[in-house]
């Protein structure tokens, strides 16, 4: 009987999973046509649609990088900007290593 509750949970996490990386494709999509607007509300959904990591309470890496990409898209909004590359964009790339840096000190700390 305590393994129903494990199976819901683990159904409900694979179904938030699916659901964040279609808004996250919708917002690709989004960001290659330009609407930012748009392409940061689907990487905002995205993220909230995540749940919590289970060993900390916070939002998970991947919920972090759409939050990241979401407002790097708020940032362009009124813009015909097209989208750079990481490489083209330093300060991007070094957000990203600064926030894995600490998700792995982060770990590092409860003996993992």
């Amino acid at each position: 009987m305590s393994a129903l509750p494990s199976i819901l949970s683990a159904s409900k996490a694979r179904t938030a999973s699916t659901d964040a990386e279609l808004l996250a494709k919708a917002a690709m999509n989004a960001q290659g046509a330009l609407q930012w607007a748009m392409a940061a509300n689907l990487y905002d959904q995205a993220a909230a649609a995540l749940p919590a990591d289970p060993h900390t309470g916070k939002e998970t890496m991947q919920a972090q990088a759409h939050r990241r990409s979401a407002r790097n898209c708020r940032a362009l909004v009124g813009t015909n900007a097209p989208n750079r590359l990481i490489k083209d964009a330093p300060d991007y790339g070094h957000m990203t290593r600064q926030a894995i840096a600490e998700h792995d000190e982060e770990w590092r700390g409860h003996g993992l």
